[in-house]
């Protein structure tokens, strides 16, 4: 019987490599906090304003909601009171403050903490704001402490009509707020605002700053 001849074996089948897709740049984590850069008072009579410095760390979120509780302390015990809620664009910088008549006379020193509501990607137009002239209203001197005014220009692509929160902070020769106030008013046609907020100082301040944002 004749001998059958074995089929050649076949050559190993190689595979081909499939591409690789790129891989997509990685995304850093937004840093979503708000800082409390600084806090104070101001008084003058039986009022007092508390005033707190935020910054928002975030650079492409909203902090919504956000709300500074204040707690005044006086000989003897303290008052704790709430601002309104407000919110900061990505990157703003907001002076936020809040009133207290009776209940914190004789203020000797302020405490504050933030709370954010929520987070919100993109933000509002950031209104710019400015250094302020103070003026001091009645009585300048011999008091335990002076209400005046804060003026200066505020810019921004604001739409007409728009509801502002304007606040005003005034520090001392060493950068401590001894005063602040705060006022609502409606942006009017144009880029640029001329304000005037009243404020309460606890001594005639060395500078101060006018900050603003819209309602929400």
């Amino acid at each position: 019987m004749p001998h059958s001849a074995s089929p050649a074996p076949s050559p190993p089948h190689t595979a081909t490599p499939s591409a690789t897709p790129p891989a997509s740049a990685s995304t850093v984590p937004d840093n979503e906090a708000v800082s409390l850069v600084a806090s104070g008072f101001g008084a003058y009579d039986l009022e007092v304003f508390p005033v707190s410095i935020l910054h928002n760390l975030a650079t492409a979120h909203t902090a919504t909601g956000v709300i500074v509780r204040f707690t005044v302390q006086f000989p003897g015990g303290s008052y704790a009171l709430s601002a309104e809620p407000v919110a900061l664009a990505p990157g703003e910088t907001l002076a936020v403050t809040a009133q207290c008549t009776d209940s914190c006379d004789g203020a000797a020193g302020v405490g504050a903490a933030v709370t954010v509501g929520g987070w919100a990607p993109g933000g509002p137009v950031v209104i710019a704001g400015s250094a302020g002239s103070y003026a001091c209203g009645s009585p300048c001197a011999g008091s335990p402490g002076y209400e005046g005014d804060v003026s200066g220009t505020l810019s921004g692509g604001v739409p007409d009509g728009t509801l502002i929160n304007v606040s005003a902070a005034c520090m001392d020769v060493a950068g401590t707020i001894v005063g602040g106030g705060l006022m609502q008013s409606f942006w009017s046609d144009g880029s640029t605002l001329s304000v005037t907020v009243p404020v309460l100082v606890t001594t005639p301040p060395a500078s101060c700053q006018l900050y603003a944002t819209e309602v929400s």
